[in-house]
């Protein structure tokens, strides 16, 4: 009788490791970095080795809402990766990119938070939700502009990505 819950306990235990074993890694709200409007300005600040040599970093500034609401009101040079299309798309349309400030609209908004953990989970690095969305990002005086992607650009190759500095790059 011993042996057989013994047995029993392995098997059990070897058929949760099976199970688990080819999952997608899983990411919650406790993998988030969050940082606001200062912090993430600060993201990708010239990160060369010692002697100052290599490429500056290039920081990508996320905008998952739809298009509409991108044409709006964006920052400058942000990329529009609406969230339904990110499982899909980030692969291409981030490449060449080192790290990553995502954002929303204000607090409430769910999106930037569920999008970080998209790209968490697809392998990205360095990726960080901006605090607040726009709402922080205005208030802390910071620009925003309106209208679609300029042509021409893509998001895989953009004319003028933010790099190390203090700001996203004008648009």
């Amino acid at each position: 009788m011993r042996i057989r819950r013994t047995s029993l306990v392995v098997i059990l235990g070897s058929l949760a490791l099976l199970a688990t074993a080819g999952c997608d890694p899983k990411t919650s709200d406790r993998d988030l970095v969050w940082v606001d409007p200062t912090a993430a300005m600060e993201v990708g600040m010239a990160r060369r080795n010692v002697l100052g040599i290599g490429r500056a970093t290039r920081v990508c500034w996320l905008d998952p809402r739809s298009v509409a609401d991108y044409e709006k009101e964006h920052i400058p040079n942000a990329v529009n990766l609406p969230f339904p299309a990110i499982s899909d798309r980030a692969q291409v349309d981030l490449a060449g990119y080192d790290e990553f400030v995502v954002y929303g609209t204000d607090y409430a908004d769910p999106l930037p938070a569920s999008a970080s953990k998209r790209l968490m989970e697809m392998g990205f690095k360095k990726v960080y939700t901006l605090k607040g969305g726009l709402r922080a990002w205005k208030r802390d005086g910071q620009p925003v502009v309106s209208g679609p992607t300029p042509e021409g650009t893509s998001p895989a190759a953009p004319a003028a990505p933010a790099t190390a500095g203090t700001t996203p790059p004008a648009g």
